[in-house]
């Protein structure tokens, strides 16, 4: 018995890695999607730096280990099993914290100019020191990274 092209396995995806994360692609209707979702893999006292999506809002589910967030001026702590909502055009960004790797599933809301499989592909490869030219590419899709880069504290 197979199962349907709905049913995407623990397992399944094609990988990308970037910034000294991977991410894992889960569903990808892009370019006439509404929905986009990946679990990303980042190792402790990694990251994504503040930024701000001017197009999409974005949502968090933590898998596994634990982030240190930041919401607008909020600063809090996420662990295994929260939830995190970050509407279109607030500022955001998170640190792992504690020892392990964290497992963070994301699901984003997109608007049909969006192009986040091209966005993400253009940072294959791409160091967390090469920050200009993650601006750059990332500016392409209407996501702006704060300068210079800060993970919360």
């Amino acid at each position: 018995m197979s199962a349907p092209k709905e049913f995407i396995a623990a397992d399944a995806g094609e990988v990308i890695s970037f910034m000294g994360m991977d991410l894992v692609w889960k569903i990808v209707n892009e370019p006439e999607g509404e929905l986009l979702s990946f679990v990303q893999v980042a190792p402790p006292g990694g990251g994504v730096p503040l930024h701000i999506h001017h197009n999409e809002d974005e949502y968090i589910y933590l898998l596994e280990g634990s982030l240190r967030f930041q919401l607008g001026d909020d600063v809090f702590d996420v662990g295994e099993g929260d939830t995190v909502y970050m509407p279109r055009g607030k500022v955001h960004g998170f640190r792992i914290t504690g020892d392990t790797p964290a497992r963070i599933l994301f699901t984003l809301a997109m608007k049909p100019e969006s192009r986040y499989v091209d966005m993400f592909n253009g940072l294959v490869g791409l160091a967390p020191t090469d920050f200009e030219q993650v601006t750059k590419v990332c500016a392409k899709n209407n996501v702006e990274f704060l300068s210079p880069p800060q993970l919360p504290e």
